[in-house]
Order: structure tokens, then C-alpha cells, then sequence
């Protein structure tokens, strides 16, 4: 199918989208002529597109058929990668048809399937898109993600916070007034809670916190290792030592777990190495078995709140996001630790998604002011601003620390200096200087870190900056360091010394760069997408 061109009329329109890459399923939602957002259907006529694929030769299928292959063809089936984003090649990789692929671009094939569909769908080419992650991904993990949409062909708008995006959802359709809000979002692979505050005009993140390793795959990995523990103590047999037998437990742990939510016991039968294992399970028992990964879901509640400076009396109310917060035993867990009802107005699968294409329309909104050009229909820009006609803002803040590495010559150690502390809104961007470390020295590297230590090797390296010294300079001379953390969440480090300077946009020096970028853009137009 030939998509239609724009009207020549309006040579400067564009489709923008929100995009809500998940561990186990994205959806993808857009903004409709009225103001309000709408989820866009993939080819098969589903509101969420699972985030597995199966490679078949040169295609590479996304959605409901990898999944439903997943057991027959396991060794081909790729899934929950966004456990994986920012890592390098050498970390992670999946070889298909001779090719290693990396994190980036195995969601970008995810990505490309739904801008086809979506494009199918509405008819107009898809340009623009806010890509969604979870509020306490890293500056690493960040990037990754905007290089996936970027090899899956959109200009990245904004990479936004999820718990941010269901916020948006929320505040611009249904809020009431001026609300201090609780997100709660535990999907498939990954768990956050943020607090925000919502008025007519502005959206602000007060506190975040969160597990990027923490979500419902844990919850079914309980059900698997309990299944493979019982086969194991009565036909001394290990069900996990086989791909196969490993994908089709999986598949049926992942059934069971849904069927609790709504039952009160399962049955799950598991056949493996000529031997059959019937087991019932209920949900007092998962609930037991699990007990631990909510513990540490509410430990995680209870330090956001408390680096918020808030306590439950504060909130106004919660809202939930994420298909793990069906689960009764989530959901009984908020109610007695907050002591309040959850919200029920949102849907966990789908807010994020619609949140983040209200946040694309809005940057959009935004560069028609700078302009003056009018691609946005009236309504939608009446729907998105305040009676003032000022548009809703959105404010996040910082996840982890930024920091330096520098030297104490007291205690004869290295030592992190935080130049941008976690919770700072926004963009942000801080300067400081520093004294050179001894004399005479030729460079300096500034080593720049992320994480709450004071210790180095207690936080994450993010990359590097050298810049060379004149010649006899003695011990304590000035470097002026300054920090720019732009509204995506990427850092730029600027060091200037005696009008030598280095200029980076830190990317950890991991997941691709910009000559693997280019090799994956030409590598993944050979590859055809369904």
C-alpha cells in the first residue's frame, strides 16, 4: 500500500505519536483531530502488540505470532529486551542470519512494526514520536532508546518518563482541581513509583524511584522454579535444561499467574523428558511464594515518599499503570500501605501510551510557537492549553546523581563530587571549577558518574572528557566543569581550561555508536518487518 502524501496545502504538517516501548508489550497511541488521545491498532487489530520477535530468514515477525512460536521455535524467539537497553554487543547480542544484533536494534524492529501498522492505520506517514521509559532508567538506557527510534525511522521528540506519561493522561482528561498523585507502575519487566503534582496548567514530578529489573517476569519466574523444583524432586529431571521445555513452562506459568488475578487456584500439567507433572496452585500459595518481590515493590514506595519529603497523607490520589497492578495482592498491598482506594479511571495497559502522544502533540504545540506556523487543529490546541491559552507544561526531575570523580589529597583518595543531585527538575546544568590534582600536569580527564556513593566504584561510569593543559602550570590551577542535562535526560559535560575545551554528549561509551548506528540503519532496511 502507497501512502498518500500530506496535502500540498500544508507542506510543514506532521503525524506525531507516543510510544510506549514495554518489557512484554508497546503500544502506541496518537492525538486525534478533536484533542484527544486515541490508541492506534496494530495489523491485527490489537490494542497492545507483545514485545517478542521471531526471526524467519531475512523477516522478522513482532507481535502475537512470535509470541504464539515462542515454544516451537524458541531458539529463534527474541523477548524482553528492554531488560537489556544500553548494553554494548560484547554484553548482549542475539545472532540471527549472521548478524549480531544489539539491544537498540532488536526494539527498533519492534519500533518499525508499529509506525508500519500505525501507518496503515491512519494513513499518513508517521514522523514524530515521544518514546517512553521507565523514570529510573539510567542516562545509558535512555539513549539506547532514543537511537532505537531513531534506527526505527522517527525524529525522537522526547525520550519521557513513563509514570510521567500516565500522569499526563490523567491530569489532561480526568483530574479535578490541584492533586498530589502516586504512580504506581509495575509492568512486565520493569517497576517505578513517582509522585506528581497536577494543576490546570502544570504537571511537576516531585520524587521518583524504582527497580528497572524488578516487574511481572519475576512473578512468573517464582511459578517456573517452584514447577521445575517439584519436577526435579520426583523424576530427577530439570525441565529448565531444555529451550523448549523451558518456553512452553514459561508459557504456562505466565497463564496461571493471569488466571489468580481472577480465580482462586490453577492447575498447571508440564511434560518433560517422558515424564508429566500435574500441580494445582493457589492464589494463597503464589501470593506466599512472591511475598518478597512485594516487599521490596513497597520498600521501593516508602523510599520515594520519604526522598519526597511527603507522607500518604499528602496524596490526593493513585493511579495505577502496568498490567502487573491487576494482581489483588498489588493492588491490597497499596490499599494498606496507603491507606487510601486506588484509582480505577486508567488503563494500566494503555495510559502511558496516550500520555506520551498528548506530550508529542504538546512539543509539537510548542515549536508551532516558535514559528508561528499552524499544523495543529484549534481544538487540539484548546484541549492541551490553559484558559489563558498558555500550553500545559511538564516538568520531571532527576533520577540519579551526576557527578565527578576528583581527588582528596587529605585522605589520599578518589572521591564523587555531585554536580547535578538526584531530584533536580529539568533541564538542569550546573558549573563549578577545580584545582588541577599536582603540577606540571599535561591533561586532564574529568571522569564523570552516576549514583547516590560518595565511593567511585559505587556508581556507574558514564564517560570521559580530556583536555589538554599549557605547559607549567602549577598544582591547584582552575578547570571549569559544567553539566547540561537536557529535557531527554542526556548529559553534555563541557570542560574548559585556559581556552582548551572538550565538549561530549555522554553516552557511557556503550550500546552503539555512531558508526555502528549507520551500519544498523543499512543492516535493518534488508530486513523486512511484519
Amino acid at each position: 500500500m502507497n501512502l498518500p502524501p500530506y496535502p500540498a496545502s500544508s507542506p510543514a504538517r506532521r503525524k506525531a505519536v507516543g510510544i510506549d516501548l514495554g518489557t512484554t508489550f508497546s503500544a502506541m497511541s496518537h492525538v486525534d483531530e478533536t484533542g484527544k488521545a486515541q490508541i492506534i491498532p496494530n495489523a491485527e487489530s490489537e490494542r497492545i502488540t507483545p514485545s517478542v520477535i521471531l526471526f524467519d530468514g531475512s523477516t522478522a515477525i513482532v507481535g502475537s505470532a512470535a509470541k504464539q512460536n515462542a515454544a516451537a521455535e524458541p531458539e529463534k524467539i527474541v523477548d524482553f529486551v528492554k531488560r537489556e537497553m544500553g548494553k554494548s554487543k560484547i554484553e548482549f547480542n542475539r545472532e540471527f542470519g549472521d548478524k549480531l544484533w544489539s539491544a537498540e536494534e532488536l526494539s527498533a524492529l519492534i519500533l518499525r512494526k508499529l509506525k508500519q501498522d500505525g501507518e496503515k492505520y491512519l494513513g499518513v506517514p508517521i514522523t514524530d514520536a515521544v518514546i517512553t521509559v521507565p523514570a529510573y532508567f539510567s542516562d545509558v538506557e535512555r539513549t539506547a532508546t532514543m537511537h532505537a527510534g531513531q534506527l526505527a525511522g522517527f525524529e525522537v521528540l522526547q525520550i519521557l518518563n513513563e509514570p510521567t506519561a500516565a500522569a499526563l493522561a490523567y491530569g489532561i482528561d480526568q483530574h479535578h482541581g490541584n492533586e498530589t498523585v502516586f504512580v504506581f507502575d509495575l509492568g512486565g519487566g520493569t517497576f517505578d513509583v513517582t509522585i506528581m503534582k497536577i494543576s490546570e496548567h502544570h504537571i511537576q514530578m516531585l520524587g521518583s524511584n524504582g527497580d528497572h529489573r524488578l516487574g511481572g517476569k519475576d512473578w512468573d519466574d517464582v511459578i517456573v522454579n517452584w514447577v521445575s523444583d517439584e519436577f526435579d524432586r520426583q523424576f530427577n529431571e530439570n525441565p529448565l535444561l531444555d529451550l523448549h521445555s523451558y518456553q512452553d513452562l514459561y508459557n504456562r506459568a505466565l497463564i496461571a499467574k493471569i488466571q489468580l488475578s481472577s480465580r482462586n487456584s490453577t492447575t498447571l500439567v508440564h511434560s518433560y523428558a517422558g515424564y508429566s507433572l500435574k500441580l494445582e496452585l493457589t492464589r494463597d500459595e503464589f501470593e506466599n511464594r512472591s511475598r518478597h518481590l512485594l516487599e521490596k515493590a513497597k520498600a521501593i514506595c516508602e523510599i520515594a515518599m520519604a526522598e519526597a519529603g511527603l507522607d500518604w497523607s499528602h496524596i490526593d490520589r493513585i493511579l495505577l499503570t502496568g498490567g502487573m497492578t491487576r494482581m489483588p495482592a498489588v493492588r491490597e498491598m497499596i490499599r494498606q500501605m496507603s491507606g487510601r482506594p486506588v484509582d480505577e479511571d486508567l488503563s494500566p495497559d494503555e495510559a502511558v501510551a496516550m500520555g506520551a502522544a498528548l506530550q508529542a502533540t504538546l512539543v509539537l504545540l510548542g515549536r508551532e510557537n516558535d514559528t508561528g506556523e499552524r499544523v495543529i487543529s484549534q481544538e487540539t490546541r484548546g484541549k492541551l492549553s490553559t484558559a489563558e491559552g498558555d500550553l500545559v507544561r511538564v516538568t520531571n526531575i532527576t533520577t540519579h546523581t551526576l557527578g565527578v570523580v576528583l581527588w582528596d589529597d587529605q585522605a589520599m583518595e578518589e572521591y564523587v563530587f555531585p554536580m547535578i543531585k538526584k531530584s533536580t527538575p529539568v533541564p538542569a546544568a550546573a558549573e563549578n571549577s577545580f584545582g588541577t590534582a599536582k603540577a606540571n600536569m599535561k591533561n586532564v580527564v574529568v571522569r564523570v558518574v552516576e549514583g547516590e556513593s560518595t565511593v567511585p566504584a559505587e556508581c556507574t561510569p558514564l564517560g570521559l572528557c580530556n583536555v589538554e593543559l599549557p605547559p607549567y602550570l602549577p598544582k591547584g590551577s582552575p578547570v571549569q566543569l559544567t553539566y547540561r542535562y537536557d529535557e531527554n535526560q542526556v548529559l553534555e559535560v563541557k570542560v574548559d581550561a585556559y581556552g582548551n575545551q572538550s565538549v561530549v554528549k555522554i553516552s557511557r561509551n556503550l550500546g552503539l555508536n555512531e558508526a555502528e548506528m549507520e551500519e544498523a540503519t543499512a543492516d535493518l532496511m534488508r530486513v523486512n518487518v511484519e
